[in-house]
């Protein structure tokens, strides 16, 4: 290991230590090791925090985000949990299992796991505190609900990893479907046997009817949700529908849900005023800022990791553990989850898909197998401590301590864990319809 990487990643992790932000911590650890440890010339940092950033496939990240923003605050998350509502309340810990349907529509329309943790659970965590969940257990389940939101498409993650690694984004989008359905559905099984184990939220029982008049009663409930939440639910139909057809690109697509969701919003369900709008643009805005400074950097920081061959170091590196590509895939897995545990997934995934990518090529593992196990990867990383992104969100609006997650916190970890195992091993998963 040379001299430069050994001051980048030493400055890097003392700044990260002492809580510098994450993107002055990239580019300041990057700028001192590029400056006193190599030849080259330091404009070569602003080009690449430009080149970075001016990225037509990026821009999607930013009218996505927005899209998220407004989706949350405009009535579309409201009727999107209501239609979850008529599908899945009858099951034992129905209002958990309607809060992770949610997410899992809500992740489809947003692309966030934080924007989605953040608008389910305003509404459903206080719902769950009704029933008499846990307030920590309704905070977990929420948070590992907002993983599946990088999951299924859109996805932010899948757009970050197709503009890093120039990677086709309608592909990587089609790969996360089947992942994105199995984790969300795994997790609502899992609701249903703790809340059976804890005696949470148990349907109370009624006389028996005829099956035929349940499943009628049923279909009038999840008709009556389909229609006031239609324009909420054609939201993704457009959106992926456009993509999928060839009629927009990603980024497009990203501008078209901001559009859709105000018109929906301001002129449907007129729960969003202008002056709503306005604080939801102002609030994107500043959001938009702190990840564009962190994408320049990161990528800045991944171009210095280039010139320094950290790329061929790590193919070596991993090419000597092993050659079989289950066991490198298994390694690079926990490297990811340590990651995920102190970086978001912007800088991980720009900073470390480049530099894994030479060595998944050269071991024949399909780069879009592995943009999903990377994207479920680093969405897992939003729930692991101490840095959980997803955490911090569900804290806060519970109002409890982060801490009091954590006995939830782990059950749900390991059953993640055994999910990535299964995406890993079983790539027809993510490929079937690429």
């Amino acid at each position: 290991m040379n001299t430069a990487l050994i001051v980048l990643l030493v400055i890097l992790v003392i700044m990260l230590m002492v809580g510098v932000p994450v993107g002055f911590a990239i580019g300041g650890a990057t700028m001192i090791a590029m400056f006193y440890c190599s030849d080259l010339n330091m404009v070569v940092n602003a080009q690449y925090c430009y080149s970075g950033i001016f990225s037509f496939t990026v821009m999607a990240i930013p009218f996505f985000m927005l899209a998220g923003s407004v989706i949350s605050t405009g009535g579309i998350a409201k009727r999107i949990v209501a239609f979850a509502s008529a599908l899945v309340d009858f099951l034992t810990g129905a209002v958990g299992c309607v809060a992770m349907v949610a997410c899992m529509f809500f992740g489809a329309l947003s692309g966030s796991g934080m924007a989605t943790t953040a608008a389910i659970g305003g509404m459903m965590i206080p719902e769950m505190k009704e029933k008499g969940y846990d307030p920590a257990y309704a905070a977990t389940l929420v948070c590992f609900g907002g993983t599946v939101g990088p999951i299924i498409p859109p996805s932010l993650s899948f757009v970050l990893y197709g503009a890093t690694t120039k990677t086709s984004v309608p592909d990587l989008f089609k790969a996360g479907i089947l992942p994105g359905i199995l984790i969300g559905v795994t997790f609502l099984v899992v609701n249903v046997i703790i809340c059976m184990r804890t005696r949470t939220d148990v349907p109370v029982k009624t006389e028996k009817l005829p099956l035929k008049q349940i499943l009628w009663t049923r279909l009038k409930r999840v008709g009556k949700a389909t229609k006031d939440g239609f324009w909420a639910l054609l939201a993704p139909v457009i959106i992926l529908g456009g993509i999928y057809s060839g009629f927009f690109t990603p980024t497009e697509a990203a501008a078209v849900s901001v559009v859709y969701s105000v018109i929906v919003s301001v002129f449907v369900y007129k729960d969003m005023n202008w002056k709503s709008l306005y604080q939801t643009l102002v609030g994107a805005a500043v959001l938009n800022g702190a990840t564009s400074f962190l994408l320049g950097y990161s990528t800045v920081f991944s171009t210095f990791m280039t010139f320094e061959q950290v790329p061929q170091a790590i193919t070596t590196f991993l090419t000597n553990v092993s050659s079989n590509p289950a066991v490198v895939l298994l390694v690079i897995n926990v490297i990811l989850l340590v990651i995920g545990c102190f970086l978001d997934t912007v800088p991980a995934i720009t900073i470390m898909a480049p530099m894994l990518l030479p060595t998944i090529v050269s071991l024949g593992v399909n780069p879009i197998h592995f943009a999903v196990i990377m994207a479920v990867n680093l969405a897992f990383g939003l729930c692991t401590p101490p840095y959980g992104c997803n955490l911090f969100v569900g804290a806060a609006v519970a109002k409890i301590k982060m801490e009091d997650m954590f006995k939830w916190v782990f059950p749900f970890l390991l059953v993640s864990i055994i999910l990535l195992l299964i995406l890993t091993y079983v790539p027809a998963i993510s490929l079937v319809f690429v």
